[in-house]
């Protein structure tokens, strides 16, 4: 049976999750920067650095696309002790690309987030991620799903529709 307090962090560690991916796809640097504790550490990849490093890194490749990446977790594992958690997270990632010879291609990323969290000043952050890659893939032939056209499309920064949707809303950042 979990505590009150276990399930609090358990949901506010989700909300740390979601919000890094909300972080990439937005392109908001701060935003990204805040689900890091100052002195994490961040092994994704080609990348390794800090957290805050990460950040900028990530941030800058993506403000080079034209088109918006889309992060996604799925089931999460959380073992909370005290005022540290082990979690394990699974995501899905997708990054449309155009590349130099006009080549469109669909990145696509399947892996898991291996993050250790603490809890300090009254918020969960990462303070140490690894990044495990389950599976990619690196085109998907064919157009665009046909009955698409009516929807509104994602964008980098002000200009997504979701700016707007949250614009003036009170937020409590965890």
């Amino acid at each position: 049976m979990f505590e009150i307090s276990t399930l609090l962090a358990h949901e506010e560690i989700r909300h740390v999750l979601a919000t890094y991916c909300r972080g990439i796809d937005r392109g908001d640097i701060e935003l990204l920067k805040s689900v890091y504790h100052a002195e994490s550490v961040d092994s994704h990849g080609p990348f390794s650095g800090s957290g805050w490093e990460f950040a900028e890194f990530v941030i800058q490749a993506m403000e080079k696309k034209t088109l918006v990446t889309q992060h996604h977790i799925t089931n999460t594992y959380i073992v909370v002790n005290g005022d540290s958690a082990a979690v394990e997270s699974y995501f899905l990632a997708f990054s449309p690309s155009v590349f130099s010879d006009g080549e469109p291609s669909l990145g696509m990323i399947g892996g898991r987030y291996l993050d250790d969290f603490s809890y300090r000043d009254g918020r969960w952050r990462i303070v140490r991620r690894n990044v495990v890659l389950d599976f990619g893939r690196d085109s998907l032939e064919g157009p665009e799903w046909r009955g698409l056209t009516d929807y509104p499309r994602g964008a980098h920064g002000s200009s997504d529709l979701s700016a707007s949707h949250f614009r003036g809303k009170p937020s409590r950042v965890y």
